[in-house]
């Protein structure tokens, strides 16, 4: 048995040291053909004449009539002078996938002497096609890549390449590490990609073909706020549309305000319609914005920005007119904009159109001469709206309820003559307005009561309650009254009964 083995150990020795004698080959390489899609293995030989070919061998998975995982002869390349190899053809029952799985070529020498005998030299290392996988990140919009790092054998690797549109590739950036990332600003919905290892003899290789499908992001067409307008309920109703197509998942509405100095963010429906502001103050000024973002809260589109209409109103120092002033809306230009109706309510009734102005107006003088002279009493309470409408369309934004209460207006003549020729001059009666609860009482010296009215419109002629003209003489006089705050306010003086 010790006899036996001896025997095959002095066999093994003496096969190693005969195929020693011949040159192994050195692979350089182990590409892929960038238009089959097949490995290439390159190779070198320092005394290539002293032998007659070469003998591929590859390591076979799966395959049929051989061990799987071992080296078997698939290729003769019968040419001393032919240093490359397109694995293209199927050996035991397999094809080179290289897509899908490093392939490991080792390479053999052979030469055959007088007697026909086929002399082989030992293999070359085993080098393997390089690994490549790639996939797409939506929320970044970046494609991503991992690769295997290749073998250097005498030339040294000096960098990486990503490179894609195949067979007319064009190189996307360089790096010297096996991850890269990659962002693309036009969209395609596949693109193929392969690593280009570049080594110092100016030589390459390349990876397998992958393909990487990507998803675009569809930002909407259409992304605005239509209208800021106040609704029946004094609050701000925001009117807003967007494209239905697009990667819209989320959608905020954005409100801020410089004079209250606050900033607000929430989400509302990614659909076309209305919301209500309930939280805002319909008096102040506040900037609005859509913001759309992604599956991945990415902002893909901003809208741009509208405020509400805010109106104002005072009386003007002269006490004759209330002025109305108000911003005109940032979405509607001036030549957009066909008039603004304005619409008053007085003493809490309803509100009913007064007047208009048109496009490049944003104040209002509402004298109130007429209202004063006016026989009725008023309490002094004018609440005032505005309705801005758009030119050729049903398009139109209303404006905060602004109020204001009026100081009262009063004159107490200090004499009457009955029997004037000027009819204004024959009855004691104060000329007032915006007040409430108006009463007026006529006392004669010794305290008697002459005279009582509560209506603003009926005044003292002259006669006492009997219906007997009073005697000329100094009369007092007591008013009270309401003003438009609501404080009680009591007037005292004298009036001269003449004629």
């Amino acid at each position: 048995m010790k006899t036996v083995f001896s025997f095959t150990v002095l066999m093994l020795i003496f096969f190693r040291l005969g195929a020693q004698t011949l040159e192994i080959p050195h692979i350089v390489s182990v590409s892929v053909d960038t238009i089959t899609g097949y490995p290439i293995v390159n190779w070198t030989m320092d005394e290539p004449l002293e032998v007659d070919g070469f003998i591929v061998k590859k390591l076979i998975v799966g395959g049929q009539g051989v061990i799987s995982g071992t080296f078997n002869n698939i290729a003769v390349v019968s040419n001393n002078s032919t240093f490359s190899y397109l694995d293209d053809k199927e050996s035991f029952g397999t094809k080179a996938e290289p897509q899908k799985r490093k392939e490991f070529y080792s390479i053999s020498s052979y030469k055959n002497d007088e007697n026909g005998q086929q002399k082989l030299s030992l293999m070359s290392e085993a080098v393997s096609t390089q690994t490549l996988s790639g996939d797409f990140d939506y929320c970044t919009n970046t494609f991503n890549f991992q690769f295997s790092k290749n073998q250097e054998f005498g030339a040294k690797i000096m960098h990486y390449c990503l490179r894609t549109g195949f067979p007319f590739s064009k190189r996307l950036l360089i790096t010297k590490d096996t991850v890269c990332s990659f962002q693309f600003t036009d969209y395609q919905e596949i693109r193929n990609f392969a690593i280009e290892t570049v080594y110092s003899d100016n030589s390459s290789s390349f990876s397998p073909i992958i393909t990487v499908k990507s998803q675009e992001t569809k930002i909407p067409q259409t992304l605005e706020i239509s209208s800021v307008s106040v609704n029946d309920d004094e609050k701000l109703e925001i009117k807003y549309s967007i494209s239905e197509a697009s990667s819209t998942e989320k959608l905020l509405l954005h409100r801020s305000c410089k004079q209250a100095g606050e900033e607000v963010t929430f989400e509302i429906s990614p659909k076309s319609g209305v919301v209500v502001d309930t939280n805002a103050v319909v008096s102040e000024i506040y900037d609005y914005s859509l913001t759309a973002l992604n599956s991945c809260d990415v902002p893909i589109k901003v809208s741009e920005v509208l405020s509400n209409v805010v109106l104002n109103v005072e009386q003007s120092p002269q006490g004759n007119s209330n002025v109305l002033t108000w911003n005109s809306p940032n979405y509607f230009q001036p030549l957009e904009i066909e008039k603004t109706e304005i619409y008053r309510s007085q003493d809490g009734g309803d509100l009913q159109y007064a007047d208009y102005v048109t496009s490049y107006y944003t104040e209002y003088n509402e004298s109130l001469s007429n209202i004063i002279a006016n026989s009725d009493l008023h309490k002094g309470n004018f609440c005032y709206k505005i309705k801005i409408l758009k030119k050729n369309q049903d398009d139109f934004v209303f404006s905060n309820l602004a109020c204001i209460d009026l100081e009262t207006v009063i004159y107490i003549p200090n004499a009457l003559n009955p029997k004037s020729l000027n009819y204004d001059n024959r009855e004691f009666k104060p000329k007032a307005d915006f007040i409430d609860d108006y009463k007026l009482v006529v006392y004669d010296k010794k305290g008697a009561v002459v005279f009582f009215s509560d209506e603003i419109s009926t005044g003292w002629d002259g006669y006492n309650r009997q219906g007997k003209l009073c005697v000329p003489d100094t009369y007092i006089y007591q008013i009270s009254f309401k003003n438009s705050s609501g404080k009680i306010i009591h007037k005292n003086g004298v009036v001269n009964l003449v004629y």
